[in-house]
């Protein structure tokens, strides 16, 4: 019973829950997940689950619910969700009835997909601001031309890669490559950037563009730098959905008589918080993976590379003779304990036929055995 209920309580603190691509067929979704009261994301995508839709109006902070290509039925759970929801995605189910009309007032929604199920109609009016994405097609109620801009061909996501604001008050190639322009703009003060490839593996949202500065001032307080040395120019999203970037984190600028280069103390602490999944876990970005650490120029010094010499003749002959004679020891040893274990049992069979010869068994102490017994843990 305390096990079960340190389970319980364990499910009930999850922050995120992807299974998608699972083969779950015949199951259906708890109701106990409308009790996780921590949940910030559900994702069980393709997961051949039936049954109804539980209601998850009670989990204050939850963002994200994708449940598409599975095959739930009943009705759409009319009560309100968390103010904080970017994305709701049960396309390609067979929901009926209504669209509930607190879908309407979700201030940060970006991305609402109903697509292909059997629903009928919206439940009062459905108000959607021009920069959230709505895909109703391949339900009854699209043949109303009322819906027709929420029911048209749907061509895909708007993907590729955002390039943000580059500065242009610089001389350009005025700083000799690798160096760039450091931040901020515009100083015109030549440093020697680290770049980093970062991904993060589970956002919370389907646009970053709304977060890029919050990501900015996360990242950075992690890394306990100024938001300004901080340099986020390229983007991009894909699938999953997941978000890589790539970031120039520059040496801290004061005036013209700052450094033009991180120390070596500096470039291995920013590095190991990289690799060390050291920067602290933030609920709306959530897990992170490093793409790459690129020391440029004068930082290849700070970390050098793994010897790439060869084994010397001497040192191989010495290796394979090592190896030989500890072949031929473990042999013996071996060779040498099965021999004993041999005469063992040939020394045991003799004496149980001389008691044979002599004695009679007259009783079995059956008090002697017991059920065997096992442990689970």
């Amino acid at each position: 019973m305390v096990a079960e209920n340190n389970l319980s309580s364990l499910f009930l603190q999850i922050l995120l829950s992807q299974l998608d691509n699972n083969n779950f067929k015949g199951s259906q979704i708890p109701d106990s997940y409308g009790n996780m009261s921590r949940l910030l994301k559900l994702s069980l995508r393709n997961c051949s689950l039936q049954g109804p839709v539980p209601n998850l109006g009670n989990i204050p902070n939850l963002t994200y619910i994708d449940l598409s290509l599975n095959q739930l039925s009943g009705s759409i759970p009319s009560d309100k969700l968390s103010d904080n929801m970017t994305t709701i995605d049960l396309s390609y189910n067979n929901l009926n009835g209504t669209i509930p009309s607190n879908f309407s007032r979700l201030p940060h929604l970006q991305k609402l997909d109903l697509r292909n199920n059997k629903l009928l109609n919206i439940s009062g009016t459905l108000v959607v601001p021009q920069n959230v994405t709505v895909r109703l097609q391949g339900n009854p109620f699209c043949s109303s031309s009322i819906l027709i801009n929420f029911c048209g061909a749907y061509n895909g996501d708007a993907g590729g890669t955002l390039q943000l604001a580059n500065n242009t008050d610089c001389p350009p190639l005025a700083c000799p490559p690798p160096y760039e322009y450091a931040l901020p703009y515009p100083t015109c003060f030549c440093a020697l950037p680290l770049l980093i490839g970062y991904r993060l593996k589970s956002p919370g949202f389907l646009d970053f563009r709304p977060y890029v500065d919050k990501f900015e001032w996360y990242i950075m307080f992690g890394l306990k730098l100024n938001i300004s040395q901080l340099h986020l120019n390229t983007f991009a999203l894909e699938a999953g959905p997941r978000v890589r970037m790539y970031l120039r984190i520059f040496p801290i600028y004061v005036d013209n008589n700052s450094s033009h280069l991180f120390n070596k103390s500096e470039v291995l602490r920013l590095r190991s918080m990289f690799t060390g999944w050291l920067i602290p876990d933030n609920d709306l970005f959530g897990p992170y993976e490093l793409l790459n650490f690129t020391l440029l120029a004068d930082y290849r010094e700070f970390i050098p590379p793994p010897s790439s010499s060869g084994v010397s003749k001497g040192a191989l002959a010495g290796i394979i003779l090592g190896v030989v004679a500890g072949a031929v020891t473990i042999s013996a040893f071996v060779s040498l304990f099965i021999l004993r274990l041999h005469m063992k049992k040939h020394h045991r069979a003799i004496s149980k036929r001389s008691l044979c010869e002599y004695t009679t068994v007259t009783d079995l102490e059956v008090g002697t055995l017991s059920h065997p017994f096992f442990f689970y843990f």
